[in-house]
């Protein structure tokens, strides 16, 4: 009987690659910049909102939601 990693080999069959990367963000109520997990950001952990699509290694303007200045 044949091994399964081999025939899964041969369906030409890969395992999902998750990207997992960080944006850099600059705030523009407050100024604020920093470097964010793109993980983290898609899952809303961060508070920054941005209206583009954020890809990984992107530099992106938007609001951090730190303070009266920073609400979307």
């Amino acid at each position: 009987m044949r091994d399964f990693g081999a025939w899964f080999s041969e369906q030409g069959k890969s395992e999902p690659v998750e990207i997992d990367g960080s944006a850099w963000m600059k705030c523009c109520g407050c100024g604020k910049e920093e470097t964010v997990n793109l993980k983290a950001y898609e899952n809303g952990d961060t508070g920054w909102y941005v209206d583009d699509e954020v890809e990984p290694d992107g530099t992106y303007e938007g609001v951090c939601g730190g303070s009266d200045r920073c609400i979307p």
